[in-house]
């Protein structure tokens, strides 16, 4: 006898599934705690604070988002005061975070690392590493 399809039980799902509901209780923290930000515009935020003066297109291709998103999402930094552009030549700008987006990211880490135990709780090191390696295969299998 062959065992039923269930979309639920597939592993694609299953990632999929985890990532939204890991992104859902990332935005109720954000809320909770007071931060007007999205979770999207926090990894913009934290991506330039590891590196800023990055273009639009460097930090759509590590986060994986199209330009119109990602213009959009830069254009509500801007508008909060935690972002500025510089242009970089006629066609680039280079993204900066202001001293506030520094003073929020600043803010944000040190209690997103207490979600993250949150998120993990009862896994062991070895087993979190182990699921990061797998996932990095995968991603290298399908890209």
């Amino acid at each position: 006898m062959t065992k039923k399809y269930s979309i639920e039980q597939t592993t694609g799902f299953i990632i999929y599934r985890t990532a939204l509901a890991m992104k859902g209780a990332f935005e109720r923290f954000l809320k909770e705690h007071g931060f007007d930000v999205t979770p999207e515009q926090c990894a913009i935020l934290s991506l330039l604070r590891e590196e800023e003066g990055l273009s639009q297109k460097e930090i759509g291709n590590v986060l994986f988002k199209d330009k119109p998103n990602i213009s959009r999402m830069l254009d509500i930094l801007e508008r909060k005061k935690l972002i500025l552009r510089q242009a970089a030549d006629r066609r680039r700008y280079s993204i900066f975070l202001t001293e506030e987006g520094k003073q929020l990211v600043d803010k944000v880490h040190p209690l997103k690392l207490q979600l993250v135990e949150k998120v993990f709780d009862g896994l062991l090191a070895r087993e979190i590493e182990s699921m990061e390696n797998t996932l990095n295969k995968i991603y290298r299998n399908i890209s």
